[in-house]
């Protein structure tokens, strides 16, 4: 312990430049290995995890690949809203041709046209979802936004006036039909798993078509139960109820907890008809605060309230600032996921910032390929909830030399001694008892390494969980400070050496890339470079 304290007084001027080096490229909290992603941590745990895309993204081989590496699900962002199935000009047909292609026409319709759909996108977003394993959040299907307003007026023109109630209701439920009936009519139906039945009503402005026939926005709006009634029937009919699910959607949800809560009481009340809430989280570094956030979703969850994540995108005035924003706001999720919040999905909207609808870089991709440090930071709120994530490998029981990858030096207890805060370091090969190490697994997917020196185990100085906790030799006693597991590197036959102490995060690292003999060996943010991936050679 002493040797170490001199060393951190020698390099104290080298970590503080490391430090504001890793600052200053926003590299710092790459903790997840290399074969952790979203897929394989936060899919695992909520189900569903996706991204906001178009057909065109779909249609292009190499970012599908890209989809589907990273994602389970997709929303479509534009392509599915009511303008884009609409039309931004009516092409009416007669009832009866409707009738004839399939469309649902409600027994109160009273009008003699209906306006045609385009489902030719959707079709074709529905079949490389099913033939690529993609789920699908079906957005939206009533909003006030992206509407065309010919839809709310007299016969279908936009120089007509506000049709009644009576005959909105009817074309309401004509067209929630008719788009539900079309996409389970579908051989490759199967892939959407939720719908935004409603969407941000709470928000509605004044001129809304919606509010100017129903009246002003209030927690209790007839119109709104009955567009979840309609879409429970439809699902109903398709004996899809128990596995479609269908959410009132909004965003600044971390604002209006309550009269959300309030809408979906309503909603539900006599008969349920809308499962939960659809977050969009369109947030900043400027608000939400995490803790904000939380207790928003904290209500949510009290609420009894199936909660999915549908817009995530965190704007931020650098990289570095959105990755600890991020990492507070991810965490916070998982917190309320592990307490026993039924939260399902989470989208992000967009598949890179250079993409998004936000100038404000909110993505955790700068463009399809390159991985921010936000990402990282996702995966280590993940990790710092719920352990380490991703694929861990078991390594036989038996002696072990284990070498650096980065220097090609051997893990050694320093001058061959053992003792108690004897210190650990990289050393070239000498084959001495100061370079074997036991490997015994624990059954709980950890390890110990005792050395050959006596009845002393690889140990991480007080069990700290902090970048530079010191590694040593102390006698065995099997706690956590002298648990490591091996997580699969870059290559095959390369390993990290993560430690129990910090729940997989950190892992034993060869301080400041150094590669001398003698070089310390301490515990560190595990990110998968070489001065942190090992070798386990047997000895003889």
């Amino acid at each position: 312990m002493k040797k170490f304290m001199k060393k951190r007084c020698r390099h104290l001027l080298a970590f503080l430049f490391t430090i504001l080096m890793l600052i200053s490229s926003a590299s710092v909290g790459k903790a997840a290995s290399p074969d952790q992603t979203l897929l394989n941590t936060y899919a695992t745990k909520y189900g569903r995890v996706g991204a906001a895309v178009s057909l065109s993204q779909l249609q292009n081989s190499s970012t599908l690949n890209i989809i589907k590496q990273r994602y389970n699900s997709i929303t479509l962002e534009n392509e599915m809203k009511p303008d884009a199935l609409l039309g931004y000009s009516p092409n009416l047909i007669s009832v009866s041709t409707a009738q004839s292609l399939g469309y649902y026409i409600p027994s109160n319709y009273t009008e003699a046209y209906v306006p045609r759909i385009n489902f030719s996108t959707l079709d074709q977003v529905l079949q490389i979802c099913y033939n690529n394993g993609l789920g699908m959040r079906a957005h939206t299907l009533v909003w006030h936004a992206q509407t065309p307003s010919w839809f709310f007026r007299t016969n279908y023109s936009s120089s007509g006036g506000f049709v009644s109630p009576q005959v909105m209701t009817a074309r309401m439920e004509f067209y929630i039909k008719t788009v539900m009936n079309h996409v389970y009519l579908s051989p490759y139906g199967s892939v959407v798993y939720a719908w935004d039945v409603v969407n941000e009503y709470l928000h509605s402005p004044s001129d809304s078509g919606w509010v100017r026939i129903f009246g002003n926005v209030s927690t209790n709006a007839q119109f709104v139960k009955d567009a979840y009634r309609f879409a429970h029937e439809t699902l109903s009919y398709f004996g899809l109820r128990n596995t479609v699910k269908l959410f009132y959607n909004d965003y600044n949800e971390y604002m209006i907890p309550n009269d959300i809560i309030a809408l979906i009481n309503f909603i539900n009340s006599g008969t349920k008809y809308c499962d939960g809430v659809g977050g969009q989280s369109h947030i900043s570094t400027s608000f939400p605060s995490a803790s904000y956030y939380k207790s928003a979703y904290q209500a949510f969850m009290n609420a009894g309230l199936e909660i999915q994540i549908t817009e995530l995108d965190a704007g931020a005035p650098s990289e570095s600032a959105q990755a600890s924003y991020v990492y507070d706001i991810m965490k916070a999720v998982n917190e309320l996921k592990k307490a026993g919040a039924n939260i399902t999905s989470i989208t992000w909207w967009g598949l890179s910032d250079d993409v998004s609808w936000r100038n404000d870089n909110p993505l955790l991709f700068s463009n399809l390929y390159t991985p921010k440090a936000s990402y990282y930071r996702t995966i280590d709120a993940y990790n710092d909830v719920f352990g380490a994530g991703g694929p861990t490998t078991t390594l036989s029981d038996g002696w072990y030399y284990i070498r650096s990858v980065h220097s090609g030096k051997y893990l050694t207890v320093a001058n061959n001694t053992g003792a108690n805060a004897q210190n650990v370091e990289i050393r070239s090969m000498n084959g001495t008892d100061g370079q074997k190490w036991y490997l015994t697994n624990l059954g709980n997917g950890y390890f110990t390494l005792r050395s050959r020196l006596g009845n002393y185990a690889l140990d991480v100085v007080y069990g700290e969980n902090t970048d530079g906790a010191n590694i040593q030799i102390y006698s065995y006693y099997g706690g956590t400070a002298q648990q490591f597991k091996a997580v699969p590197g870059n290559t095959s036959g390369q390993f990290g050496i993560v430690t129990a102490c910090s729940n997989g995060t950190k892992g034993l690292d060869c301080y400041n890339w150094t590669t001398y003999d003698g070089t310390n060996v301490c515990q560190w943010t595990y990110y998968a470079q070489a001065n942190q991936l090992w070798i386990f050679e047997p000895t003889n």
